[in-house]
């Protein structure tokens, strides 16, 4: 593919047609053209690990994207490090440019940065055809300084050649380091959680006036700095974790009060929000691994959640009396001599580590009569020296 052609976009896997733009560079190929590739089991192993090392280098990815991106045009990037300066941004564009009506569609970032609110704020009207309009950037193509889009219908590449603002807002851990490898990501999205799209659009603006880029922090530098969190910042946000979550399915959205929800949120809303206000959700789970085996980055989410765990004891965000209580149950859980005992004391002691809280809305769990160590070694005491 050629990334300098101005418009060009492939109907299907054999007709390509080339037009000019002055003030455009969009690169547009179809769902068919990319499936006419095999994408196997061995791609998706190696885009998770071009994905995982992007993250690795990011701050010089960064850099190097910011160059290519604004090299022929000098177009202006927003680094936001939080939703205010996303936010304070808007208002100064809107400001300037005395911005009426607005086009969207929704995304779980523009939930994050809480644009709903802004709008209403603002007094701004949705309309078709509007002044400014929100286009979902999915990833930062690095080597060609280029936003990947998925689109459908051609619906997208239309919105961007109709001259009004278009605004672009991705965070900070969207990036991939090359053309091919976001066409790899393109097969995955394409096979995952993005069926009903059948194209993608590699775009640079041309016209500095109208495209604004702001790439957003507002805590992932956090979980960049986690040699083991960071690996969820590749999460596809495909849904699928949430579906087969038992925890998940029984208390729904509410508990969260946030865009993420389910397994991958009891991972990172700590970090995108406050450890203090969310840190509870990491303890919302059961340790089943149902979403491990779902998802398509492969991200060990239960392992994760742990980490997690230990990270908020060891930086002293547990309370001291679930901090001693912890520790007590460490000391028992490791005992091999109070695990042995009988099972009238066990009980005992499960039912003063939960506490009469627990007690009185659940029924305490059933322990059995013979320690599971000493029903190992009968079973198998013909093994056992």
């Amino acid at each position: 593919m050629n990334s300098d052609a101005y418009f060009g976009f492939i109907q299907d896997s054999k007709s390509v047609i080339t037009k000019k733009s002055t003030d455009k560079e969009l690169n547009i190929v179809s769902k068919s053209e990319l499936f006419s590739k095999m994408f196997s089991v061995g791609d998706r192993d190696y885009l998770v690990s071009v994905l995982q090392k992007s993250l690795e280098n990011l701050h010089d990815n960064l850099i190097d994207f910011e160059c290519k991106y604004s090299s022929k045009n000098g177009a202006k990037i927003y680094w936001a490090v939080d939703y205010d300066d996303v936010l304070i941004g808007l208002h100064k564009i809107v400001s300037k440019r005395k911005v009426k009506t607005i086009n969207y569609q929704p995304d779980y970032l523009y939930e994050e940065v809480g644009l709903e609110d802004f709008f209403k704020k603002e007094k701004l009207k949705y309309s078709d055809v509007a002044d400014m309009q929100f286009i979902k950037a999915d990833k930062l193509v690095c080597d060609v300084g280029s936003i990947l889009i998925f689109d459908k219908n051609m619906s997208v590449a239309e919105r961007l050649n109709n001259g009004n603002i278009n605004v672009f807002i991705v965070g900070i851990e969207q990036l991939i380091t090359s053309m091919t490898d976001a066409e790899l990501y393109s097969m995955l999205m394409f096979s995952t959680a993005k069926k009903d799209y059948n194209s993608t659009i590699f775009y640079r603006p041309q016209v500095r006036d109208n495209d604004f880029l702001f790439i957003v922090d507002n805590g992932r530098s956090t979980m960049l700095s986690m040699q083991k969190q960071r690996i969820a910042l590749t999460c596809l946000h495909c849904g699928k974790c949430k579906k087969v979550c038992p925890v998940y399915n029984i208390i729904g959205d509410e508990p969260y009060n946030n865009v993420f929800a389910g397994p991958i949120a009891n991972v990172i809303l700590p970090f995108f929000e406050t450890v203090e206000s969310y840190k509870h959700v990491s303890y919302a789970c059961i340790m089943c691994g149902n979403c491990e085996k779902v998802c398509p980055m492969s991200i060990p989410l239960k392992d994760l959640i742990v980490e997690n765990r230990i990270y908020f004891r060891e930086n002293k965000f547990v309370d001291s009396i679930d901090n001693k209580r912890y520790s007590t149950y460490k000391k028992n859980i490791v005992s091999r001599n109070k695990m042995n005992k009988s099972k009238l004391f066990r009980c005992a002691a499960l039912k003063k580590f939960l506490g009469k809280s627990f007690c009185k809305k659940r029924k305490m769990p059933l322990l059995e009569s013979i320690p599971f160590n000493k029903q190992y070694i009968k079973k198998n005491q013909n093994n056992v020296r």
